[in-house]
């Protein structure tokens, strides 16, 4: 008698922690979702206006991808022809990277800084050797060249020339 009532004590604990183990593979809290969603795909046209425009105006290359970082309060473009391009929420331009050993087209260089940082580019010969530019922390422009040695001029939000890093 003793034997079966092991046996059944044995079987319950078994089945109990079977069943434990098979309700904490059950998703808890919000039902499974995926919770909030940090990013997904965009229309073209769901870009804010100036954005759009910005893109119209220097290149006819046609978007490949165009994402919404909701909580950057971003939108990143990618061009067919592999330039990325970011975008704050309101379309203002951060940063335009090209890919490879391409050059971003001065007019998009001109476009993204202040004259005085322009033309400081363009003194040394570089504004046609930029690879990209980023407008960093909303405080100072930096611009990435395709020369040897250092290759980034840094600039304040006024053009003014700070430094050349690595």
């Amino acid at each position: 008698m003793k034997f079966k009532h092991l046996m059944s004590m044995a079987a319950s604990l078994a089945l109990m922690s079977g069943g434990a183990v098979a309700v904490a593979q059950v998703p808890i809290g919000n039902g499974g979702n995926p919770g909030i969603v940090v990013a997904g795909s965009q229309s073209y046209s769901q870009l804010p206006e100036k954005a759009r425009s910005f893109i119209e105006k220097h290149f006819k290359d046609g978007v490949r991808t165009c994402e919404k970082y909701f909580a950057k309060g971003k939108y990143e473009v990618e061009l067919s022809n592999g330039i990325d391009l970011e975008f704050d929420s309101d379309g203002n331009i951060l940063e335009v990277d090209a890919p490879g050993k391409m050059m971003l087209p001065a007019s998009v260089v001109k476009d993204m800084l202040p004259q005085k940082a322009y033309e400081r580019l363009a003194k040394d010969g570089f504004a046609s050797m930029v690879e990209s530019v980023e407008f960093n922390r909303g405080k100072v422009y930096e611009v990435e060249l395709s020369i040897p040695g250092p290759d980034t001029y840094v600039f304040d939000i006024n053009g003014v020339f700070l430094a050349v890093e690595d």
